[in-house]
């Protein structure tokens, strides 16, 4: 059971999901499933509608069409914050005045000392920093602090993690390394997830499937190799082979 008091579910489904600002069409009829402990990579160019679409399974943008099921429920009309998922963006946005233990047990605060304890080590083991708990945000490296935002998102064992292009802001060397352990790290975690980038070797490496989006619209759903090989459309081909 989570914090939220959400049990997990069968896993999500999306529904002709359409998002829409003002007159603009940001996403267009999107349906797909994510299973539970998969991963899913939603892989498009910049406003290729990946983020909205993001937002609108968070429930941070109202959806102009569509559902958003989770174990068959619909959660369109369920405030964020009781959607058991948690979100995870490009800056790990970690609180300064907190340390490192601090800010992984913030979500998990209702839990007794012992309990939160045990589970902020446990973590911290899971992303590669034991005895970091006493570190100040300030003495982490980039991979540092986002290892620690990860680690803090799935402490409340989230239902489902949303990542929206969280290695964006560092240096390809470093991101190149961290992306496939991140996928170790949430596998081990059993936690599905959807994994936002604009980077086919970040979507390849990393997840189960991958969901190819222009314009708004989802131009394919496919497994890595089903992509690589067979892919759906000129622009697919184009795209994931770039």
């Amino acid at each position: 059971m989570s914090e939220t008091g959400l049990s997990q579910g069968t896993g999500l489904e999306l529904r002709s999901v359409s998002v829409c600002y003002g007159d603009a069409n940001a996403v267009s009829q999107v349906s797909f499933q994510v299973s539970p402990g998969e991963i899913v990579a939603l892989l498009g160019a910049s406003g290729s509608g990946k983020s909205s679409l993001l937002r609108g399974v968070a429930g941070l943008e109202p959806l102009a069409a569509g559902q958003v099921l989770w174990d068959g429920q619909d959660l369109v009309k369920t405030p964020t914050h009781l959607r058991g998922f948690v979100l995870m963006f490009q800056d790990s946005q970690l609180f300064p005045h907190l340390n490192v233990s601090g800010n992984i047990a913030y979500g998990i605060n209702r839990l007794p000392t012992a309990a939160r304890q045990a589970r902020v080590n446990e973590l911290l083991a899971l992303v590669g920093l034991p005895g970091y708990g006493k570190r100040r945000i300030a003495e982490l490296s980039g991979g540092q602090a986002q290892r620690v935002a990860l680690a803090r998102s799935l402490a409340p064992n989230p239902r489902m993690l949303l990542l929206d292009e969280p290695l964006s802001s560092l240096d390809r060397g470093l991101r190149e390394r961290l992306v496939a352990e991140l996928g170790t790290i949430i596998r081990s975690s059993g936690t599905a997830a959807i994994y936002v980038t604009h980077d086919q070797s970040e979507a390849f490496t990393l997840a189960d499937r991958v969901g190819v989006l222009q314009d708004g619209q989802l131009l394919q759903f496919a497994t890595p190799d089903e992509l690589r090989r067979h892919p759906a459309s000129d622009y697919v081909a184009e795209f994931v082979h770039a």
